[in-house]
């Protein structure tokens, strides 16, 4: 329980403009939608503001992508768009995860160093987290493939209804696996050799100290 929990508050943190939208979308429509997901991220905004929390890439990430492929669910009167834009969009979210895998700070690590607790030593907590935040990036991918799969082969409505339920129970999943098996996925990294060995050359000195 107090893991589900903890993954519920880090789906929330994160993902939380999303969740509202995809909500609202389902039960009263875009416009709504849009709306709440403004409301939410003004408000969340200012809870984050006075208690000092910082503004992740990932949630700024979330945020900018729900307002930007809402507006055009909003706008659209284009059977192209309303047909493709969540193959567009994961696609988009696929490309960024891996531009955010880049760099010093993996998008993933900024996150976890976030939430607090431990973390791996230095060298190996930069190679895993650029290995877990690609893994995020094929996610999305291989949702976009599907998305697009079903949209060639199934009537409208059903790859609609089809995709709402697989997108919405597939990233559920890949939250509650990163908040509760994090750390799991790190001794399988390491001993699969996908992580530098204290002392070399990616590893800064002390890497191999728990």
């Amino acid at each position: 329980m107090p893991k589900l929990i903890a993954a519920g508050r880090w789906a929330l943190a994160e993902f939380g403009p999303l969740i509202v939208f995809w909500a609202l979308a389902l039960t009263l429509g875009v416009k709504p939608a849009i709306a709440g997901s403004i409301l939410f991220i003004v408000a969340d905004a200012v809870w984050r503001r006075r208690k000092g929390l910082p503004f992740t890439r990932l949630y700024l990430l979330v945020s900018a992508l729900t307002l930007v492929f809402g507006g055009i669910d909003l706008v659209s009167t284009s059977p192209f768009m309303l047909t493709y834009e969540a193959v567009i969009t994961n696609v988009a979210t696929g490309l960024a995860f891996v531009a955010g895998a880049l760099g010093e700070k993996p998008i993933i690590q900024e996150v976890a160093e976030q939430r607090g607790g431990a973390l791996p030593p230095p060298g190996e907590a930069r190679a895993f987290f650029r290995i877990f935040t690609l893994v995020w990036a094929g996610y999305f991918f291989v949702k976009a493939a599907f998305y697009l799969w079903a949209v060639w082969t199934l009537p409208m409505l059903e790859a609609m209804a089809l995709r709402s339920a697989i997108g919405s129970a597939s990233l559920g999943l890949m939250i509650l696996v990163s908040t509760t098996q994090g750390r799991r996925l790190f001794f399988l990294c390491r001993r699969l050799g996908l992580l530098p060995k204290p002392g070399s050359p990616d590893a800064p000195k002390g890497a191999g100290e728990a």
